[in-house]
């Protein structure tokens, strides 16, 4: 017997956007992902948008769709304040989408619907106040407290990757100088491997040869592994910076879990023995046996699914 009401959950980043049609439990039943192809504009990845969502949820009663989006998002609203990668700026998604579609639209940061996925679905199940750090592209994060999304006074708290880790290091995206992003997100470990490699003698160049393409960051943990010495010093700064990050929430606000995803964290390295050994080290000796660190379980699906369960 089909159940009355269905989920729709969209994921839209900087390259892809991921469709979802989701029962009630957060089990994706089919998807589709397409290119964003946001330098059209917005009303024309809308219109692809509506396309989708139609085509995925023909034949079911939709009782919502939940979009997550990079960015600042007034979620009250439906509005992306933001979204730095298009230049886009105070997009009515939701009406956008609600004038097409007529359903209930909830638009929210995808970092924010990451954290929700995972709270509920994912490895922050049964936890109470939850941190949630992706470290993929860039660096995103949300928190869950008591219980809740903890979104701040305008909807922006969870913005992770722009915590300062070194007021002398590079320059962040972002325009600050020595953000975490700048030191751990999987674009700056890549480009610092580029430029590590210039002036030293490392497996990396080897490897760069052999493929016949440029460094990526799954190059730089394969390094990594096998020893090499660059790789080593950038992966374990990037692990070190944000085992500090952690280690300072932790004693901010007592989190019993915390919830490490994003593409970044797939590497099957030991990088997150790192950050764990690091974490340990800088909290007060009475937080270490408060929390847990666990790798994400939802990866890629966690913002979809997320969004979608945040449909109110």
């Amino acid at each position: 017997m089909q159940q009355k009401e269905y989920l729709v959950g969209v994921d839209m980043g900087g390259t892809k956007i991921a469709v979802g049609l989701l029962s009630g439990d957060g089990k994706i039943i089919k998807e589709t992902r397409m290119d964003t192809r946001g330098h059209e504009g917005p009303e024309i990845v809308v219109n692809r948008l509506v396309e989708a969502i139609n085509a995925l949820s023909e034949g079911y009663e939709i009782k919502g769709i939940g979009v997550g989006v990079p960015g600042i998002v007034d979620t009250d609203n439906g509005i992306i304040h933001y979204w730095s990668t298009f230049n886009w700026n105070n997009v009515p998604l939701g009406q956008m989408l609600n004038a097409q579609l007529d359903k209930k639209i909830t638009v929210v940061n995808d970092a924010s619907a990451a954290t929700w996925g995972e709270f509920n679905f994912g490895a922050g199940r049964q936890s109470k106040n939850m941190l949630f750090m992706t470290i993929s592209t860039g660096i995103g994060g949300g928190i869950i407290f008591e219980g809740q999304l903890f979104t701040g006074s305008n909807m922006l708290a969870g913005e992770i990757g722009h915590v300062t880790v070194n007021p002398n290091g590079p320059t962040c995206n972002c325009g600050k100088s020595g953000c975490l992003e700048a030191y751990a997100s999987g674009v700056s470990i890549q480009r610092r491997a580029m430029d590590a490699i210039k002036n030293s003698t490392s497996l990396l160049v080897e490897m760069e040869k052999h493929e016949s393409r440029p460094i990526d960051t799954k190059m730089v943990f394969a390094a990594y592994e096998s020893g090499d010495l660059v790789a080593q010093e950038i992966i374990e700064q990037a692990a070190t910076y944000v085992g500090i990050v952690l280690a300072n929430f932790i004693q901010t606000f007592n989190p019993d879990r915390i919830v490490l995803g994003g593409g970044v964290m797939k590497t099957n390295s030991r990088f997150i023995e790192k950050i764990e050994e690091v974490t340990q080290n800088y909290v007060l000796p009475s937080y270490r046996n408060t929390y847990e660190i666990r790798r994400s379980q939802l990866f890629e699906n966690a913002a979809l699914i997320g969004a979608a369960n945040l449909i109110v």
